[in-house]
C-alpha cells in the first residue's frame, strides 16, 4: 500500500476512534455532572483551547514543513521545542494571574488552572516531527492513547459532581501519555532529545510562523468564543446546551481533519509539479464533500431531537434546535477547508490570512451580539453566518486562480437528500438507529440512480492516492 494511502487510513481511523472515545467521555461527563457541571467543564476547555493556540503560533506547521525538507536536522526541531516550552511557561503564568480577574468562584479558578497544566505536555508533543516525516501511524497511536487515558481517568476518578476537578486532571494525564509515547519513538529514531534556547533563532522561526499562526488563532478563537461569552454573560446552563450540540458536530468534522492531514500536501505538490490538474481535483473534492455533508446535515435536521435525547438525555432537550443550526454550519465547514487550504497550497497565504481576519472579527461581533440577545441559539447562528461569509470569500479568491466547477455539484446530493428527508419523515415512529439506516439506504439508492458519481470521479479518487 502506498504511503499516502497508509497515512489516509491512519488519520481516518485514528481520528474516528479518538472522536468516539472523546464522545463517550463527553457523554459520561454530561450525564454525571448535569448541565451546570458540564457547562463549567466546557468553560474551562474553552480557555485551554486559547492557551494551546497561543503556545503554538504556527510553529508546528512550519516545523512539519522543515522536517519534510530534512528529517535528519535535529537542530531545528530542538529550537522549536525550546521555543514552545518557553511560550508554555509564559502563558501559564499569564493564565495563573488571569484567573483572579475572571471569576470569584474558587471551583472555576481551579478548573481553569488544572486545564492550564496541559500547556507543558503539549509543548513537548512531537506530532509535527512525524507529520513532516509522513509517519502518521505514530500520530494516530499517540492520539488514541491520549483519549483512552483520558476516558480511563474519568471512569476511575469521576463518580459524582464532587469529583469535577478530576476531569481536567484526566485531560492533562491523556496529553502526558501521548507526549511520552512520541518522545520514546523520537529518541529511538534520533538517539537524542534536547531543548535549544536560542533567542536569535527563535526570532527567525516566529517571523515565518506567525502569519500562519495568526490565521489559525483567529479561526479557532471564534470557534471557542461561544462557551466563553455564554459562560461570562449567561449561565452554565447556556454553555452546557450549546456545547452538547457542538460536540455532535465536532464529531462529524473528522472529514475536515482528514483533508488537512492528507489532501493538503497532495494539492501543494500538484501546484508545484502539475498545476493543470488542480482544477479537476478541486471540482472532485467539492463534489465528494457535498455528497457527504448535505445528507448528514439535512438528515440531522430531521433527527436532531432523537440524537440529543439518546446521547445526552432529556435534560438537554433545548440542544435539539441548536444542533439543527450547527448542522447547517457543518454542511459548509469542510468545503471551506478545501478552499482555505487550497489558497495556501497555491501560495496565496496573504489572501487566506486576510479573509480569516475579516470573518473572525465579524464572527466575534456576532457571537457577542447574538449570544447576549438570544443565548445559545444566537451563538450557533453567529457561527453559521460567519462561516457562510468565509466560504463565499474563500471560493471567490480561489476561483480567480483555479477556475473550477463547484455550486452545481450540490444539486444531485441535494436532490437525493430531499428524498431521504421524506423517508425520515415517514419513519419518525421508528427507533432512531432504524430510521438512520432507512435514511442512508434511501439516499444511497437515489444518489446511485441519478449517477451522483461518474467514472471520472472514481479515477480522481485513485489519482488522489497516487504518489507522483
Amino acid at each position: 500500500m502506498k504511503k499516502i494511502s497508509r497515512n489516509f487510513l491512519a488519520v481516518f481511523f485514528s481520528d474516528g476512534i479518538t472522536r468516539i472515545i472523546g464522545f463517550a467521555a463527553t457523554v459520561y461527563i454530561a450525564r454525571l455532572l448535569a448541565v451546570e457541571g458540564f457547562g463549567l467543564i466546557n468553560f474551562g476547555l474553552a480557555f485551554i483551547s486559547y492557551a494551546l493556540l497561543f503556545a503554538n503560533p504556527g510553529l508546528t506547521v512550519i516545523g512539519a514543513r522543515e522536517v519534510a525538507k530534512d528529517a535528519s536536522d535535529r537542530r531545528y526541531i530542538e529550537e522549536i521545542l525550546g521555543l514552545r516550552l518557553f511560550l508554555a511557561a509564559v502563558i501559564f503564568i499569564i493564565f495563573f494571574a488571569g484567573t483572579f480577574l475572571i471569576s470569584d468562584e474558587s471551583m472555576t479558578k481551579q478548573v481553569i488552572l488544572l486545564y492550564s497544566v496541559t500547556l507543558f505536555p503539549f509543548a513537548v508533543l512531537l506530532e509535527f516531527v512525524f507529520q513532516g516525516r509522513e509517519e502518521m501511524a505514530y500520530i494516530g497511536v499517540s492520539r488514541i492513547l491520549q483519549y483512552a487515558v483520558y476516558l480511563i481517568g474519568l471512569l476511575i476518578f469521576v463518580k459524582s459532581t464532587r469529583d469535577i476537578l478530576f476531569v481536567p486532571f484526566s485531560f492533562v494525564l491523556g496529553y502526558a501519555a501521548s507526549a511520552l509515547f512520541l518522545f520514546v519513538i523520537y529518541v529511538r529514531k534520533y538517539r537524542s532529545f534536547r531543548f535549544r534556547f536560542s533567542f536569535s533563532q527563535w526570532r527567525v522561526i516566529l517571523t515565518a510562523s506567525i502569519p500562519v499562526g495568526l490565521a489559525i488563532i483567529f479561526n479557532q478563537v471564534t470557534i471557542s468564543l461561544p462557551p466563553i461569552v455564554l459562560g461570562l454573560f449567561k449561565t452554565n446552563y447556556d454553555v452546557g446546551i450549546f456545547s452538547a450540540a457542538y460536540k455532535v458536530v465536532f464529531t462529524l468534522l473528522i472529514i475536515e481533519r482528514v483533508f488537512y492531514y492528507v489532501f493538503f500536501p497532495v494539492l501543494s505538490r500538484q501546484y508545484a509539479e502539475n498545476p493543470e490538474k488542480l482544477k479537476s481535483n478541486f471540482s472532485f473534492l467539492t463534489r465528494f464533500l457535498f455528497a457527504l455533508t448535505i445528507p448528514l446535515s439535512l438528515g440531522g435536521l430531521m433527527l436532531a431531537p432523537g440524537i440529543i435525547h439518546i446521547i445526552f438525555g432529556q435534560a438537554f432537550h433545548d440542544a435539539s434546535n441548536v444542533l439543527r443550526v450547527l448542522l447547517l454550519y457543518f454542511m459548509i465547514v469542510p468545503i471551506n477547508t478545501i478552499y482555505g487550504y487550497g489558497l495556501i497550497a497555491i501560495d496565496r497565504e496573504k489572501q487566506f490570512f486576510r479573509i480569516i481576519t475579516i470573518t473572525a472579527v465579524i464572527s466575534a461581533v456576532l457571537i457577542f451580539l447574538l449570544g447576549l440577545k438570544f443565548g445559545f441559539y444566537g451563538a450557533a447562528l453567529a457561527l453559521l453566518i460567519s462561516e457562510s461569509l468565509s466560504i463565499f470569500l474563500m471560493h471567490r479568491a480561489l476561483k480567480r486562480v483555479v477556475p473550477f466547477e463547484s455550486i452545481r455539484y450540490a444539486l444531485k446530493p441535494l436532490g437525493a437528500s430531499i428524498v431521504m428527508v421524506v423517508v425520515l419523515y415517514l419513519v419518525q415512529p421508528w427507533h432512531l438507529f432504524t430510521a438512520i439506516i432507512a435514511g442512508i439506504c434511501a439516499y444511497l439508492a437515489v444518489f446511485y440512480l441519478i449517477r451522483g458519481f461518474s467514472v471520472q470521479d472514481l479515477k480522481n479518487i485513485r489519482h488522489m492516492f497516487r504518489i507522483g
